[in-house]
Formats: structure tokens, sequence, C-alpha cells
């Protein structure tokens, strides 16, 4: 018996030292873009031996290396497959770069070919639409090039405060830095004639391929931004970029806002991700908003609202990964769910702050797939204002974190209207694929979709923040009133994906239709982008 033992060990000793086996590992990245290719399929040839790139390109396997003429193979949709011969000899990391295929590109132009070639109007349309999608524009040549210029989306707008507004930007690519990034904009309203701007500087602590946002993010950057801002109809830690027309119902209320900020960025490829600032701002009234407040028979006049204020915000999705192409950052897990939770200190009496606040956000999203019917959009936010503060503090239905999903504003209240400390707001958006629309040929081909959204919102004012109940408080705007028993709830439905980038629908409001001048139904044009 222990001679058996014996042999057996020795067979299996031997046969472990005689088969090893060697590690395969490396990364994918783009040819093109040299950004991370996440879920490629890396194998072997011929053979059960390989897995799949991760969320970041990289990827690592076993096998025997006894196998002859090792060649590995790298196949992912949207990429030509690629064959890659492996010297068993070589044991360093492997960088594997595949090319994009372009077959949906050369299909088209070879259909638009045998049919004799598209007519003059569709040429535009799919030059313009690929010039707004695009967003930037190389400044020189495309191959070296170290500056873009854009966003083309957000160069003509329109408000009541600035009329039309026109912005051009410039932003730096890694062939200037693979690590430090310049961004940043001017415009122009041509009805307050004032000038805006907005400057960036970002150190990248991971070298970058293209731009600063690439995943996963590890970025420090110092912001400083002289803009216009309404504090119900952007988040305030929102970029300042809504499209086309933008402030739909600040109507004539908003701040002309300047802030200095420091902030860091990281992003972990286990889908966490977090950010901590250091903001100094100051908010001065425009229009017809009034920072003001009563004071015995007399009314005292504030010219400007000082804040500085700490933060940290954290992020988490189940799953998280991109395409990235230049400036692109698309997302392939569009149906994971995306957590937020935030919370924000006003710190009083520092650098001119006239107030300590604690502010707490919570928000939740999540995209449903239906089968072949279409998808549903479901965001769900709490915000809470611990602290008595001034109204341009408080938590607003349009204040909302926009990640990945579709995320749409409320369209007709007044950015303004309802005042509260405590709020919760809930945004539904059903977008169809196989229904009614996609039985018309003519609109299936164009790929035009039906939407149907439904968006309510609820909330309580405190005592310590009604100023009619609570000294040395600005005065509520006019027009502005607390929730009833009931939220606030509206509806729309409508035609998106027209172009590629444009939707049309009709927006009706069906609690609070006896505020004076409420908004009561309007049909809508929007970009989708």
């Amino acid at each position: 018996m222990r001679k058996f033992v014996w042999i057996a060990l020795t067979v299996i000793f031997s046969s472990t030292l005689f088969a090893q086996n060697r590690c395969y590992q490396g990364k994918v990245i783009d040819a093109v873009y040299r950004t991370p290719v996440a879920y490629a399929a890396v194998y072997i040839q011929s053979t059960s031996y390989g897995s799949v790139t991760d969320n970041v390109g990289e990827f690592s396997f076993t096998a025997p290396d006894s196998l002859p003429h090792v060649q590995l193979v790298v196949a992912r949709q949207d990429f030509k497959i690629s064959y890659l011969a492996v010297d068993p000899q070589n044991k360093a990391d492997l960088l594997i770069a595949i090319r994009p295929d372009d077959f949906e590109t050369s299909t088209q132009v070879l259909i638009d070919s045998l049919k004799g070639g598209k007519n003059k109007l569709g040429t535009l349309v799919d030059k313009a639409t690929r010039f707004v999608i695009n967003d930037w524009i190389p400044l020189g040549n495309p191959e070296v090039n170290k500056f873009d210029f854009g966003r083309i989306q957000t160069f003509p707008t329109y408000n009541p405060i600035e009329g039309v507004r026109l912005r051009a930007g410039f932003a730096s690519n890694a062939r200037l830095s693979p690590h430090f990034f310049l961004k940043g904009y001017v415009a122009y309203g041509f009805k307050d004639q004032r000038l805006k701007y907005r400057g960036e500087a970002t150190y990248a602590f991971t070298p970058r391929a293209y731009h600063e946002e690439e995943f996963p993010k590890n970025n420090l950057s110092f912001v400083y931004e002289n803009d216009l801002y309404s504090p119900g109809e952007m988040h305030p830690r929102s970029l300042n970029n809504l499209l086309l027309i933008t402030y739909r119902r600040s109507e004539d209320q908003a701040t002309y806002r300047n802030f200095g900020e420091i902030n860091y960025e990281r992003e972990y490829s286990n889908g966490l991700a977090q950010t901590l600032w250091v903001r100094k701002a100051r908010m001065i009234p425009e229009g017809e908003l009034r920072f003001q407040q009563q004071s015995g028979n007399s009314i005292l006049d504030d010219q400007a609202l000082h804040t500085t204020e700490v933060g940290l915000q954290l992020r988490y999705s189940v799953r998280e990964a991109y395409v990235q192409q230049k400036r692109k950052r698309k997302s392939l897990e569009t149906t994971s769910p995306v957590f937020f939770l935030s919370h924000t200190a006003g710190v009083a009496e520092f650098l001119g702050s006239e107030g300590t606040y604690h502010r707490t956000e919570i928000s939740v999203q999540k995209r449903t797939l239906l089968g072949t019917v279409g998808r549903l959009d479901v965001v769900g936010e709490a915000m809470k204002v611990w602290n008595a503060v001034p109204f341009p503090l408080l938590v607003y239905p349009n204040q909302r974190y926009r990640h990945l999903i579709e995320n749409n504003a409320f369209f007709l209240n007044r950015a303004m209207e309802f005042m509260a400390d405590e709020q919760v707001t809930l945004r539904t958006t059903l977008v169809g694929d196989n229904m009614l629309l996609a039985k018309v040929p003519l609109l299936n081909r164009l790929q035009i979709r039906e939407l149907i959204s439904l968006r309510a919102s609820y909330g309580r004012l405190s005592e310590k923040n009604d100023p009619a109940l609570s000294g040395g408080l600005y005065d509520f705007p006019s027009a502005s009133y607390k929730y009833g028993s009931v939220p606030y709830v509206e509806g729309t439905v409508g035609l998106t994906n027209i172009l590629g980038l444009l939707r049309v629908e009709y927006v009706h409001r069906f609690t609070y239709r006896d505020h004076p001048e409420a908004l009561l139904g309007k049909i809508r044009v929007d970009v989708t982008l």
C-alpha cells in the first residue's frame, strides 16, 4: 500500500512538473482611439481556453504551455476580428489593439450608391445631424490637433434674461498632455449684454488616451465659473449645458452666479465613484428676482448671497462599462441600477459665507427593457435641507442628477413655484421599440418611436424656512407656493428619435391647475442627446 501511494505521488508530481500552464494576460484597446475595449472575447484559436475582458479592457486566463503555434483571437461586436500570434517565450503583458468595424457605414454607402445616392436634402440632414451629435470639432489637423472646439449643441441658446445667447468653447486633449487638461467657454447674451465664462484646469493622475473624462476617472480639478444660474431650474452642481431653449420655466427670475471650486473625482472599476469638493460662490438676483426681507416696516435688499460649502457625493453602479471614442463616453450598461448619495455642508463665516446649512440627497435610477416592446426609465429622488436657509438654497423639483438614462425635467411648473425643504420626486418614461409606430413602414425606417411619461413631486416646508413664520429669511418670489395635500403631477405623450436627435411631445398638467398663470398644457420640442 505504501509503495502504491509513493508511485501515485511520483506520477502526480511528474505530470505537474512537465504539464505547466502559462498565464495569458493583458489589455485590449481601440486601435483608433487607444481607449480600453470592454467585454471583448479573447481566446486561443481552435481551443476552449480564453476569457472576456472586464470593464476596463483587461483579461487573464491560463492554458497549457504545450499548445503549439498559439494564436489569440479577439472578437467583439462593432470591431473587426483580430488574430495575434503569441511567442511562448514572451511572458510580458499583452497590449492588443483592434480596429472598429465600419460595416454599417460601408453598407449604407453601398445601398446609397445602388439607389443612385441620397438626395441633397437627405445628405444635408445627415451631415447636420452628425455635426451636432459629434459636439466637438478638432482645431486643426484631426490627426495631430491639441485642442477641440465645442460644444456645438450649446452654441445657440435662448432664455428670457439673455435673449439670444451664443457660446464658444475649447478643450485640450492628451496630445497636449496625457495628464494636464484645460477646458473653458465664453458666452454672450444679446439682451443683457453681459459676458459669461467658465474655465477648468484638470490633472488626471492616470494618463488619458484623449480626454480627462475617460473611465475610470481619477482627477483633481480647479474650476471658476461666471454665468447665469436659476436655483429652481438646475441642480447646484449641474453643468450649464442646457440645450437650445434654456431656463424654460425660470421666466424672468434667475441669478448671476460666480464660483470657484476645487474638486477631486475618482471612479473605480467595481462601479463605485466619489466626488469631493470645496466651493465658494456668490449669487446676484437678476430680472424680477429679489433677495429682500422684511424688517419692521421696512424692506431690506441684499445685493448678493455668499456661500462656502464642502461636499461629498458617492455613486454606485451595479455594472459600469463604456465605449469611449474621442470625447464620447457611451455606456454599455444602461440597464444597471445607479445609486447616488450626497451631502453638502455650508460653512458659516468662512471666506465671506453667510450661514451654516446641511443638505442631503438620495437618488436611484433604473432602466428596464420590456422585451421587444420598449424600455421603461424610472428615477426616484429624495432631498432634505436640515437648517433655515434663504430660498435659493431650498430644494426644487428640477434639481436632479442626470446620469445615463433619460431623466427629463418637469416642464409646466415654474422654476420656483413650489417651496420645500423636504421633497421626493418620481420620473418615469416609456419609449416604444415595437409598438404602434413600428407597424408603420416609413416611421419604422426612420426609427421614430412613441414615448409616454409621468412625473410627480411632493414636499413640505418647515416653519423655520417660512419667511412668514421665521425672521431673517428672504421673502419668497411672487407666484411661489407650498405643496398642498396632493403631489404635483404632469405627463406627456409624443414622438422621439426624430432625425436621431429630436423629440416632440404634448405635456399636460394634472394638479395645481388653479395656480395663477399656471401653464396647463403645451407642445414642446427638445433635443434628446
